[in-house]
């Protein structure tokens, strides 16, 4: 039999690595779940516009959000902080074009200089059907024409990225309807088109090395890749390499290889509004690109 002190030392050292364990996969789901991105509109109307600055609203989904994604919103201030640009990151995980819609007031209500919007991979990646379609295509027509007539600001819309890397997959095809109805909406209602999923695209035909695993949301490989971000301190371009993917981490989310391409996009739509260039320094964040469509 164990002696009642070595039974009580057990229980002591179990309850320990129990708690312990609890601790570790709150702080898991807080930052790779709950965790609210760096300044956010309700951070930036609190605060206030900095002096002389050019506010730029990114609105979106997790892509933009970041905490299970590159944060683009990042980058872009680092690059730009400089250049009199500050950068607010109205993205939420999880987010279609009508949460973003619900949401729209408090976008205006910052009186932005620009905003890029990033939406459709909640509308598309679970079925597209056709009413699906028509109801994204009206979100994202009222989101165009409120940002346009109430903040009195440009708009751009990115195309949707890639559901996983097989890109004639029927994922994709879905996707690649979204992007038709995103097309439209930003020629008919006066916003710029900047081609995300095409430049993305790009990059996984070229790598000659791309996973061709059709596109799933894998709870198990969404959570691997927060752990090995979180615990294991991995960048978000190792934990791809290691789940053989090009663009993405998971499949789904951005690593920092394609978050830059998404700053890229967004720097250089800015640089084409000033005349090519952010208060006297030419846009150039990863690579030369000419990736700004009208």
């Amino acid at each position: 039999m164990h002696h009642p002190l070595t039974m009580a030392v057990i229980e002591i050292v179990c309850a320990g690595v129990f708690c312990m364990l609890l601790a570790g996969m709150a702080a898991l789901i807080y930052m790779g779940f709950r965790r609210k991105p760096r300044n956010t509109p309700s951070a930036y109307m609190r605060r206030g516009r900095r002096n002389g600055s050019r506010t730029v609203v990114c609105a979106g989904d997790s892509h933009t959000h970041a905490s299970l994604s590159s944060d683009y919103v990042a980058i872009l201030q680092k690059h730009l902080d400089t250049r009199g640009y500050e950068f607010i990151n109205a993205g939420l995980n999880g987010n279609t074009s009508l949460d973003l819609l619900d949401r729209l007031d408090e976008i205006v209500r910052c009186q932005p200089d620009a905003v890029s919007v990033m939406i459709g991979t909640n509308d598309v990646r679970g079925g597209f059907s056709q009413a699906a379609e028509q109801a994204f295509e009206q979100n994202l027509r009222i989101i165009v024409t409120r940002l346009r007539s109430e903040a009195h600001a440009p708009v751009a819309l990115l195309s949707v990225a890639p559901l996983g890397e097989d890109l004639a997959e029927e994922a994709n095809q879905r996707v690649d309807r979204c992007n038709d109805v995103i097309r439209r909406v930003a020629r008919e209602c006066g916003a710029d088109y900047l081609p995300l999923n095409e430049s993305l695209g790009t990059l996984i035909e070229n790598s000659g090395s791309h996973s061709s695993r059709p596109f799933k949301l894998r709870i198990g490989l969404l959570l691997g890749a927060a752990v090995r971000r979180y615990i294991a301190h991995q960048t978000w371009d190792t934990i791809a390499g290691r789940n053989r993917l090009i663009v993405h981490t998971d499949q789904i989310h951005l690593n920092d290889s394609a978050g830059k391409v998404v700053a890229d996009l967004i720097a250089g739509w800015l640089g084409a509004m000033s005349g090519g260039k952010l208060c006297g320094a030419p846009i150039r964040i990863s690579s030369p690109s000419e990736n700004f469509h009208t």
